[in-house]
């Protein structure tokens, strides 16, 4: 699930009571909401007092027009912005290095979008174009700094700064582990490349594969897919694996008639299973519902804490499907389609591979048949 989450989408998605729920939201989506709807005012105020006393500009029209020019950059750059930023190749390998591009981009974006309203002030002033061009620069600048002050303590930046990002190799799943996920490839440390086992043409992000214990053999486990449908009540289930002799931990609900129910990857948060040996470990981890929620780790015995999240202006990544693999790894799927693996004990974190709705399972000895 890969996203953007700028002004003009939070806000639209404020909008709707069905999806603003679960703790009624995140700072960053009342952060963006005020700066919207009450902020923009309180900016252009400030803007025209200070244009008006850095460059004489006549105080009678300049703050309504500097209001008027806030309101204006921030719904334009925010619908260009939430236009452009899910065609970019952003990933957790570059995903703060656009952060800071966007940055930069974006108090470019408010000097030249704001720009013609104070050349409009300036119109009949001597030299009217530089000096409406600096003027831009200036105020802007001054706004700006607090501006990105404000959604700095809103958002959730802690999967860069509080954790090492690494490549693959340097963080890989433990040697006995294998990952499942849509659409129907399977990833482990011993293989060299991804493989297709299966022809599952999944296109919905609400998408993911499960294990539950096969019919026939109790000891061994059976890989599905759940497909999403018009009817969210009513998925399609698609056996993929049958007879797979591997430890796994069951993460979909029978009914009573003994139908299999999953929920699907927008719901999968929550306590992280256990895999393995690692229902003994000492280490806990919880999946939030929310992107500033993240990923959760708690160490039992020595009480420490460890959580990482991603929710910016410029993007949010929630963490789903996730599993406490031996090692205490956990294996997640963060965003639209990043398959990601976590060691809390060195912090480090790497992309291991793009795909959704992954599952874990220990390899034993014979190979799962179709």
């Amino acid at each position: 699930m890969r996203r953007s989450f700028l002004p003009i989408g939070l806000l639209i998605l404020l909008c709707f009571p069905s999806s603003a729920w679960a703790n009624m939201g995140t700072p960053l989506m009342w952060a963006t909401m005020f700066h919207l709807a009450i902020g923009n005012a309180l900016i252009g105020v400030c803007e025209g007092a200070l244009l008006g006393y850095l460059f004489d500009v006549p105080r009678g029209k300049v703050i309504g027009i500097m209001i008027l020019a806030n309101y204006f950059s921030a719904w334009v750059g925010g619908i260009f912005l939430t236009t452009i930023t899910p065609l970019l190749p952003i990933d957790l390998n570059n995903g703060w290095r656009w952060f800071w591009i966007f940055v930069v981009a974006t108090y470019a974006m408010t000097v030249l979008l704001e720009w013609p309203f104070i050349a409009w002030l300036m119109r009949r002033a001597e030299d009217w174009l530089k000096r409406s061009l600096r003027a831009s620069v200036i105020v802007q600048a001054a706004s700006y700094i607090p501006l990105f002050g404000w959604y700095w303590m809103a958002s959730g930046t802690s999967l860069y700064t509080k954790t090492h990002v690494v490549s693959a190799s340097d963080l890989s799943l433990p040697e006995t582990v294998a990952v499942y996920f849509s659409n129907a490839y399977s990833h482990s440390s011993s293989a060299r490349h991804t493989q297709r086992i299966f022809e599952l043409h999944s296109t919905n992000t609400n998408d993911r594969l499960f294990v539950h214990p096969s019919s026939g053999n109790t000891n061994h486990w059976d890989l599905a897919a759940r497909l999403e449908t018009s009817d969210y009540d009513k998925p399609r289930l698609v056996d993929l694996l049958t007879n797979m002799d591997v430890e796994a931990v069951r993460t979909a609900k029978q009914d009573v008639d003994g139908s299999l129910r999953d929920n699907g990857t927008w719901f999968n948060f929550g306590s992280v299973p256990a895999l393995g040996n690692a229902v003994h470990s000492k280490w806990k981890f919880r999946a939030g519902f929310w992107p500033v929620d993240g990923l959760r780790a708690e160490n039992k015995e020595t009480k420490e804490t460890i959580k990482f999240s991603y929710e910016t202006p410029f993007g949010a990544w929630m963490v789903r499907n996730a599993f406490h693999l031996p090692s205490d790894k956990v294996l997640f799927q963060l965003g639209r389609d990043q398959i990601c693996l976590f060691d809390p004990m060195s912090r480090k974190i790497s992309l291991l591979c793009h795909g959704r709705g992954p599952v874990a399972v220990i390899e034993n000895k014979s190979n799962p048949t179709r």
